[in-house]
């Protein structure tokens, strides 16, 4: 009788290898990502990749046995619940006050050392966090969240931009404009060997040189060039900024400030299309 019964659960244990889950990954948009969006630190980032991104990104990474039902079934709800609670590779798409609440939240999480849970690190040792590691995430949230408090303060309290639309529709810019904007957002993404108060001098230096070259190649006429004005002036004052930070909190909230404010040109300017 066991023995039928052992066969039995043989002989369904392989059937159900045929169920397979689908292990293809959504498409990750860069810049919507938030380790990229927030220009986290290079420490900050490798930590939060390998600790969080396995479930709460759309790079997952499935280990071996995400091949053996039905421990993968449980493995794939489980990576679902853990995106649709909070996707890091979607940050960008959120509200204002849907990320105020998921910086909360992780602030929360690693206060309680909730996350990462036992059930991940048991099978990823390194994503285990040490008491140094822990203590690092718990005080770089708390500036990044303190940082976006600020913004959505600062947002309500200051007039509003002059910056507005061509009826509608975005303003056509010249492609030496755009590829300066780029080129800027790629020098913040840079990742820093150590978080130095020079270093964070340096790329302001390196951003100002960028936006030196944009603004004389820039070949843009009329209201067009008129409401760029009204985009590239904050800009410039955000980057002196940087340029003469002197602690680490200033550099780190202003290189932030400066990466939110880059990606604002894609809201009111775009490339001129190409003819068909």
């Amino acid at each position: 009788m066991l023995k039928k019964i052992g066969l039995a659960l043989f002989a369904i244990f392989v059937i159900i290898q045929f169920f397979r889950i689908d292990k293809t990954n959504p498409e990750v948009i860069a810049e919507n990502d938030f380790l990229y969006a927030v220009g986290a630190p290079e420490e900050v980032t490798q930590i939060i990749k390998t600790s969080c991104y396995d479930c709460h990104s759309n790079t997952t990474q499935y280990p071996w046995y995400s091949n053996v039902a039905p421990v993968s079934w449980w493995l794939k709800d489980h990576i679902n619940e853990a995106r649709e609670e909070l996707n890091f590779s979607e940050w960008e798409t959120f509200e204002h006050k849907r990320k105020l609440k998921k910086l909360k939240e992780c602030v929360e999480e690693l206060e309680e050392k909730e996350m990462p849970l036992t059930s991940y690190t048991i099978t990823h040792g390194d994503a285990k966090l040490s008491d140094q590691q822990r203590e690092l995430l718990i005080n770089w949230f708390k500036e990044t969240l303190s940082y976006f408090e600020e913004g959505e303060a600062t947002a309500e309290e200051e007039p509003k931009s002059n910056l507005s639309l061509d009826n509608g529709k975005k303003w056509i810019a010249n492609v030496e404009t755009i590829d300066g904007i780029n080129n800027m957002i790629a020098i913040i993404a840079q990742p820093m060997e150590e978080d130095r108060i020079i270093l964070f001098v340096a790329r302001g230096q390196q951003l100002m040189t960028e936006f030196e070259t944009l603004v004389s190649k820039c070949n843009m006429t009329g209201e067009a060039h008129e409401q760029l004005h009204h985009y590239i002036f904050p800009l410039k004052e955000k980057i002196e900024l940087l340029m003469n930070c002197e602690d680490m909190t200033t550099c780190d909230l202003t290189q932030l400030d400066i990466l939110r404010h880059l990606h604002l040109f894609n809201e009111y300017f775009e490339g001129e299309s190409l003819p068909s």
